[in-house]
């Protein structure tokens, strides 16, 4: 069984997500419904858990040979849908009917204290977003898809979505949440951009992440004062990256201070295996973020990081509404250059490091495209979730190295052995590898 610290055990996750689809929009009628809606998600679904496009033919021939397979003893799967049965059908279901189980997992995860452990600056979470085209193609099209009309006279289409993603600096993890997808107003002309797309997620899940304790973060994009004024009246914090080049009149002001003195700063030498490196802080509270009579008044901080040479290895500046003091301003440059975990540890995870995101799994003429990307996005959650709570998926994982060979030998393992349950799969790899079992 899981570790009784778990706050999540697969079945349980798998079961949450088989009661909300089996609520999910069905445009069949009649007695053309042989396989129930969740059977159908759930199908899709285990093929992004175990990361093998050809996992339902190999339960189906198991099935043949065996009378049972894995679908139905892991994902509770208790017939089996063709995979274009499975397109069909989830090209007319939302990708938004699954962020309720986005949701649930993470009321979890708080219910439980496990979040607590990702708590940062003034213990907020940090919740970080990030755009990214997930597919492209000059064929293929859908009215959500973005439509760029090249100056040689082709037509190119495009998904783009938000990924945000709970991370904490000093921390390889990080918590996917749901997607915010990057639409067309139109289908045909008209492109929606990151920063309305994010306002909507703001607008769906302020009040929602308010009473955990968040702060916003994202790149210089968001920096500007009509999201900010949205993310406050939200009551959440932010935390953005600030450029000189899309921010002069700030830079203007925080200069002038400078000039006269009046800028905060320390600086800090430390050895880091190779050289001494030295940090340097400077930071001032209440500067306008633009320069009109309504400007709103943020902290501006910077980090400066140099060799022993005097050579610059980093440098970012951020604003924000946290307090910036002598003894806040590190913590808070730490929390800042963690956003790049929403680029490395997760759209560069999705992307390249076995999800393959920016495959084309399945386009449709509605939202298949983007209720795959969707469930591809919560398979990664709940990797994560088996790696920090499921002490015999870590033990794995650890074991056997880089991602991609560890889903390659774990759908392998599912696709020749029947197992009763995931526990009986991860026992049967760990028996096979001669590995002593950790328990749950």
């Amino acid at each position: 069984m899981a570790s009784a610290e778990a706050p999540l055990q697969f079945d349980e996750v798998i079961a949450e997500l088989r009661r909300s689809a089996a609520s999910f929009p069905d445009k069949r009628s009649g007695a053309n419904t042989r396989y129930c809606m969740a059977d159908i998600v759930l199908s899709a679904f285990s093929v992004f858990f175990m990361q093998s496009p050809s996992f339902l033919q190999f339960q189906r021939t198991m099935n043949k040979k065996k009378g049972t397979h894995n679908l139905t003893s892991l994902f509770g799967v208790r017939a089996i849908p063709s995979d274009n049965h499975v397109r069909d059908i989830l090209d007319a279901v939302a990708a938004e009917s699954l962020y309720p189980t986005f949701d649930s997992i993470v009321t979890r995860l708080h219910e439980s204290g496990a979040l607590d452990e990702f708590r940062s600056i003034g213990n907020d979470l940090l919740v970080t977003l990030d755009g990214t085209e997930y597919f492209r193609s000059s064929n293929i099209s859908c009215p959500h898809c973005h439509v760029r009309r090249h100056n040689n006279g082709t037509v190119s289409y495009s998904h783009m979505l938000i990924s945000p993603a709970i991370v904490k600096a000093g921390r390889t993890d990080v918590l996917a949440l749901a997607p915010e997808f990057v639409r067309a107003c139109d289908g045909s002309t008209k492109n929606e951009n990151e920063i309305t797309a994010a306002k909507r997620w703001l607008d769906r899940m302020g009040a929602w992440l308010s009473p955990l304790s968040v702060t916003i973060m994202g790149d210089d994009l968001y920096a500007a004062q009509p999201f900010i004024e949205s993310v406050l009246a939200e009551e959440l914090n932010f935390l953005f990256v600030c450029k000189s080049q899309s921010h002069r009149y700030l830079y203007e002001t925080v200069e002038s201070h400078r000039q006269s003195g009046e800028i905060d700063s320390r600086s800090e030498t430390h050895w880091d295996g190779k050289e001494y490196r030295t940090t340097t802080y400077e930071w001032l509270e209440d500067v306008p973020l633009r320069g009109s009579d309504d400007a709103l008044p943020v902290g501006w901080v910077s980090i400066r990081v140099t060799g022993q040479d005097g050579r610059t290895i980093y440098t970012n500046a951020f604003i924000t509404n946290h307090s910036l003091t002598a003894e806040s301003v590190a913590s808070i440059c730490a929390a800042g250059r963690a956003r790049w975990k929403i680029e490395n540890e997760d759209i560069n995870t999705l992307k390249t490091k076995g999800y393959n995101l920016e495959h084309n799994f399945g386009h449709g003429s509605e939202h298949l495209s983007e209720i795959l990307a969707t469930l591809n996005i919560l398979a990664f959650l709940l990797h994560t979730l088996l790696e920090l709570y499921d002490k015999r998926y870590r033990l794995l994982r650890t074991e056997r190295g880089r991602r991609t060979q560890f889903f390659q030998e774990l759908a392998t393992v599912a696709c020749y052995w029947y197992h009763a349950s995931w526990e009986a799969q991860l026992r049967f790899m760990i028996r096979q590898l001669e590995l002593p079992d950790p328990g749950g």
